[in-house]
């Protein structure tokens, strides 16, 4: 990965767990092989960026944690999220598709375009 990856990535990580979490509660190592798989290992999450990301948006109230018992004896810690999360997430969103917009009209533009279209 570019030396720039990790600034990009953690960057999103909220926003791309409460959208997953919008659709069904997941436990950490799902929420975690969902965005490895969907993203085609191009963003990889492990415990040390999870973790500290769910621990996050709990705190703000984004979203809650619960047990569930699983198997014999194992029990998992499943993620919901909350109705202030759907507010969250979709002002996420929104604001994440109006600076990539904007990133790309930058990224995009051309001096001399913007000349020729002066001159026509």
């Amino acid at each position: 990965m570019g030396k720039y990856y990790n600034t990009f990535k953690k960057g999103t990580l909220e926003l791309l767990f409460l959208k997953l979490l919008s659709q069904q509660d997941l436990y950490g190592y799902e929420l975690a092989s969902m965005i490895n798989h969907l993203s085609e290992n191009l963003i990889t999450i492990n415990a040390g960026n999870m973790y500290p990301t769910l621990y996050k948006l709990e705190e703000k109230g984004f979203i809650t944690s619960y047990e569930k018992v699983c198997g014999r004896r194992m029990r998992r810690v499943y993620y919901k999220i909350t109705e202030n999360g759907k507010k969250e997430l979709q002002e996420m969103m929104d604001d994440y598709q109006r600076i990539t917009e904007a990133n790309n009209t930058i990224l995009t533009y051309h001096f001399e375009q913007e000349k020729r279209e002066e001159i026509s």
